[in-house]
């Protein structure tokens, strides 16, 4: 009788997450007939992972996840001045950066401000950085951050000050924006900038309209097995310059832009959420474990220059000013999140209301089940678990204690 209780209860939570991710994509991409029929056409997409919905309802259950599911998380968490309370966990896998990688827009440009080449006062106009958007691809975002933009008083006759475009870089990652933003610059400005702040396994940024345009099977004439083969022993400089060239044919005017303009609307990417997932691992790369070196570097005036340093943290900071009640459990915090089919990323610093600990942390997820990643990512699941092992000492408790049954899974001591 109590296995039929069970099996009821679980049909029953399974019907509901059916209903709330139905629910949740409509609010995505909008109600009609075509959102419906990707939802329709990815229907399988959404049961994968379903046995770990109900478990990472809680943060414990999150933690678990994390343990035991090495292939899809990699962590660090790192107390400044404190080593041995830090927290890895697959720290040295490569995993795509997602827009966590406009970290490093931001160095770019704060260490163009302080050189002098970059005016933060300068006012870009509004209708320079919507040409970037792709049709159906976080559209709805980029014009959040302009109704946003102006709710903040920073629009000023349709044009926006760089300053202010940067703040609401690190808030939205509106793709649109920080491609405009990525155009400004040389492009041989990102190599050196590898050289400076010395990172062997972190990738620099790459304009998302091109990386888009690159992974479509449809305008790539390819299928997504295809398209990962024939970039996965291709060098890293050819596939840059392609993804270069893919955002250039979209942003000039023609017939280029028209047909990929047209192809989009009807299509989108034209793929399945499983193979855009699939996809992604084609995105510029980092470690955590090289990721929070550089994040502690920032936190330390160390990364580039004091005024360098500064600066980023200053744009990172938007959650202290946007986050009602965050001053209860942080003296100092900011981040960078992002939240794409398969993979929930970010990257934080902070320091604690209750201990005064200064902290810096990476939470890579990547190649999520698609029906874990709905969950997930409805309830900005990785923002709270990231703010949480920052302060909380349960939180961190609970991830040790995952992390050494991963270690030692047979241990009964740890129990």
């Amino acid at each position: 009788m109590e296995d039929h209780k069970k099996m009821a209860r679980a049909l029953k939570f399974l019907a509901v997450f059916v209903l709330a991710t139905i629910v949740t994509f409509g609010g995505i991409l909008g109600w009609n007939w075509k959102s419906f029929s990707i939802f329709l056409d990815n229907r399988q997409a959404f049961m994968e992972g379903n046995e770990w919905v109900t478990k990472t309802h809680s943060l414990r259950g999150m933690s678990e996840y994390i343990a035991q599911n090495p292939q899809n998380v990699s962590l660090a968490s790192v107390v400044i001045s404190k080593p041995d309370s830090s927290i890895y966990f697959m720290e040295d896998t490569p995993r795509a950066m997602g827009t966590t990688i406009n970290f490093f827009t931001l160095v770019a440009y704060a260490d163009l401000i302080s050189a002098g080449e970059k005016d933060p006062d300068q006012m870009i106009r509004w209708s320079e950085i919507t040409p970037y958007q792709l049709p159906d691809v976080d559209e709805s975002l980029h014009s959040q951050s302009y109704r946003v933009a102006e709710e903040y008083g920073w629009i000023d006759d349709e044009h926006i000050s760089l300053d202010n475009a940067l703040h609401l870089l690190a808030e939205y990652n509106d793709l649109a924006l920080a491609d405009y933003l990525w155009w400004q610059i040389d492009n041989e400005y990102w190599s050196g900038l590898q050289e400076r702040i010395g990172v062997e396994n972190t990738d620099m940024p790459l304009p998302y309209s091109g990386l888009y345009i690159a992974i479509s099977p449809g305008l790539q004439n390819s299928t997504t097995d295809e398209i990962l083969q024939q970039w996965d022993g291709a060098g890293a400089d050819m596939f840059r310059e392609h993804v270069r060239n893919q955002s250039n044919r979209y942003a000039a005017e023609g017939n280029d832009r028209d047909n990929i303009r047209d192809y989009m609307t009807s299509n989108r990417l034209g793929n399945t959420f499983m193979e855009e997932r699939d996809a992604l691992d084609l995105f510029p790369k980092t470690t955590a474990q090289e990721m929070v070196q550089i994040l502690e570097q920032l936190y330390n005036d160390e990364l580039i220059n004091d005024e360098v340093s500064q600066q980023v943290r200053s744009w990172m900071n938007w959650p202290m000013e946007r986050q009602q009640g965050i001053t209860n459990d942080f003296r100092d915090y900011g981040a960078i999140y992002d939240n794409r089919m398969g993979l929930l990323n970010g990257i934080d610093f902070g320091t604690s209301a209750y201990t005064g600990d200064r902290t810096v942390q990476v939470v890579l997820f990547d190649q999520l089940p698609i029906g874990l990643w709905f969950h997930m990512s409805s309830g900005h699941m990785h923002q709270d678990f990231l703010q949480r092992l920052l302060f909380d000492p349960a939180m961190i408790d609970q991830m040790n204690l995952a992390i050494r049954r991963y270690h030692t899974p047979d241990d009964e001591s740890q129990e």
